[in-house]
């Protein structure tokens, strides 16, 4: 009877086992249900931990959206990341990534970048600016809008390249209950909102118009 008895306890939280991973996988999976009329030609897709991608176009740039859980820092709520990267030629040689509140384990940021930037007087005391050769001068071409951009708290990083750029923004916060408890990550978002995200490529946008013209001091030297 107790070997029958232990039987059924194992049979049950198998099945229960079972059923928690189904639903985690589904919800992973349907988290831009919503927003695939954001952009052309929308592809959804799951990357290797199961998430909800989705790939698309705005005008010639391609739109590449993916999330990233982020549960490295001790003392703090796990984050889940929404990373908006946009391909199009831009009319810069150099690499700028602005950090909002580092911590030193943002694994997704390039962290080889050589110069460290003085952030501008109007932005947050808690921003970190590197980049590579010529990054001074495209921080003073995109620094108003990015300065826009950063009044939101949500953004998190802005990595701008030759050939694109990339918002991190938070998509949700770990719940403070299943952290405290169990140092576990649940997430208390059901789907991410078509707003959130059209906004982030609204900002994007934004930045790659104003990039994608040559700047002042190329023409010049175009004309010369």
């Amino acid at each position: 009877m107790l070997i029958g008895l232990s039987l059924l306890i194992l049979l049950s939280s198998a099945a229960f086992c079972l059923r928690q991973q189904r639903q985690e996988a589904a919800w992973r999976g349907g988290l831009l249900d919503d927003c695939a009329g954001q952009v052309a030609t929308p592809r959804l897709g799951r990357d290797r931990a199961g998430f909800a991608t989705l790939r698309g176009r705005l005008g010639s740039a391609a739109v590449d959206v993916r999330f990233v859980p982020d549960t490295l820092v001790h003392r703090r709520l796990p984050q889940l990341w929404l990373h908006v990267t946009l391909r199009v030629p831009l009319a810069t040689a150099a690499i700028l990534d602005v950090l909002r509140r580092p911590a030193g384990a943002e694994f997704y940021a390039p962290d080889r970048l050589p110069l460290r930037l003085p952030i501008p007087e109007t932005w947050p005391a808690d921003t970190l600016v590197r980049g590579t050769a010529g990054a001074e001068a495209l921080l003073a071409r995109i620094g108003p809008a990015l300065s826009l951009i950063l009044a939101d708290p949500a953004v998190k990083e802005i990595l701008l390249m030759p050939d694109g750029l990339r918002l991190t923004v938070q998509a949700s916060q770990g719940a403070r209950g299943t952290y405290l408890l169990l140092r576990g990550s649940r997430f208390p978002l059901s789907r991410l909102a078509p707003d959130r995200l059209g906004g982030s490529l609204r900002d994007a946008l934004d930045l790659a118009r104003i990039l994608s013209e040559p700047s002042l001091e190329t023409r010049h030297a175009r004309a010369a």
